[in-house]
């Protein structure tokens, strides 16, 4: 009977986070099936401006990064007593959480803005070449052209009508072609680092729940395995619909890196401290 008054403590707000974040899942997942007006256009998703990529890094690294800490200090701390060692935890938690989210942030603006600006470079370069090595320039354009599958006099006519658009239009065309990049989506520093800073908030905070609303450790722990759980399980299938991996393998994936992290973690506490809780 006392374990059980034990267990119930916390549930209203453990139920409720949990709900949340399930409903947010939920609510996303739908969004994503949702039948839209014009799929052949709507369907299709920016993944090349990096803020699905800083979202997908963000949530990972957050959620496995501060459930590591966390087990490491727990299991670190087992003949402290329980106040201590919940509240070594919150703060380890927090501080991981705080920490880690404003360091992917600035490095992921930091990343960014150096490659926006690395292909600005690029493009400054284009424009010099197509004023100094136009005809150079010109030949490059139409050999890739060809290499696209147009025919020699296609691929004259293309550069032609080009020329007669002025220079932007050739650059930017010349660029896409030739270069690879586009100059008008080069990426937004503050979209990815926005993505990141909340992602990594709301992965991180995912398995310090549990510790903030439970006073049983034990308890706690078992919680912030499900959470975790369940939480990497659904970034997984969220991941899936971005994919042409299907649901269970990318889920999967992801679990198990998870599970690598967490024993590895566990591993080097024993290592340092030479014990682990029974």
């Amino acid at each position: 009977m006392g374990m059980l008054e034990d267990f119930q403590k916390g549930p209203a707000a453990l139920t409720a986070c949990v709900g949340v974040f399930a409903f947010i899942i939920l609510y996303v997942y739908c969004s994503v099936k949702k039948q839209k007006k014009d799929p052949w256009v709507s369907d299709h998703i920016r993944v090349d401006d990096g803020g699905l990529r800083a979202a997908v890094f963000g949530f990972s690294d957050g959620c496995v990064s501060n459930v590591c800490l966390i087990l490491g200090v727990f299991f670190s701390m087992s003949e402290e007593s329980e106040a201590i060692q919940s509240k070594s935890v919150v703060i380890s938690g927090l501080a991981g959480l705080l920490g880690g989210a404003c360091s992917m942030a600035c490095g992921e603006w930091v990343s960014m803005v150096a490659q926006k600006q690395g292909l600005e470079s690029e493009i400054k370069v284009e424009r010099r070449h197509l004023k100094e090595y136009e005809k150079e320039e010109r030949k490059l354009l139409k050999s890739e052209l060809e290499r696209n599958g147009l025919s020699p006099e296609t691929a004259e006519a293309v550069i032609k009508d080009l020329s007669k658009q002025g220079e932007e239009k050739m650059l930017l065309f010349h660029t896409k072609m030739v270069l690879g990049i586009d100059s008008e989506e080069l990426g937004s520093p503050f979209k990815s680092a926005a993505f990141s800073f909340l992602c990594f908030a709301i992965g991180a905070l995912t398995p310090l729940i549990p510790w903030i609303f439970l006073e049983d450790q034990m308890q706690a722990f078992q919680w912030t395995i499900i959470m975790v759980s369940f939480a990497t399980v659904a970034a997984g299938s969220l991941q899936a619909q971005y994919s042409h991996r299907g649901v269970i393998w990318v889920s999967c994936r992801q679990l198990l890196v998870m599970c690598i992290s967490a024993v590895l973690s566990v591993y080097s506490s024993y290592l340092t401290s030479g014990k682990v809780v029974s």
